[in-house]
């Protein structure tokens, strides 16, 4: 069941942000806590997000801006690897990440941690570019 919250909150948290044309400090944060909610009754500080745009800089994935919740922000042009053909021509995509630790009894001596991560890509709705104010 939280593998499956892991990965509807990273596709809440991608849809949010590329339904925006403007996103602010405020928004995102909003944002970030609206995708959290998602995880309960599950402990929701556990959640570990970023969101960021992407573009296409001559055949590299270039980053345009970068926020984290718990996970660093990416620098501003830093390359990323994502599959290939998903940034536009003249367009960007807004790329969403989670990880979440969870922490398992599988018994009385025993007990696992396992990260689950889940990866979005959605491209802005109403504009080719999301702005970060």
């Amino acid at each position: 069941v939280l593998d499956r919250k892991v990965t509807t909150s990273t596709a809440t948290l991608g849809d949010l942000t590329a339904r925006a044309a403007v996103v602010t400090d405020d928004d995102l944060d909003d944002i970030f806590q609206a995708t959290r909610m998602i995880f309960q009754p599950n402990d929701v500080k556990v959640a570990r997000m970023r969101i960021s745009s992407i573009y296409d800089d001559d055949g590299v994935n270039k980053v345009a801006w970068s926020d984290g919740c718990g996970l660093s922000s990416y620098t501003a042009d830093q390359s990323v690897t994502i599959p290939n053909g998903l940034v536009p021509s003249g367009g960007s995509i807004i790329m969403a990440e989670i990880e979440y630790d969870y922490n398992s009894v599988l018994g009385y001596f025993f007990t696992t941690t396992q990260t689950l991560t889940d990866e979005f890509y959605l491209r802005p709705r109403r504009v080719d570019f999301v702005d970060r104010l």
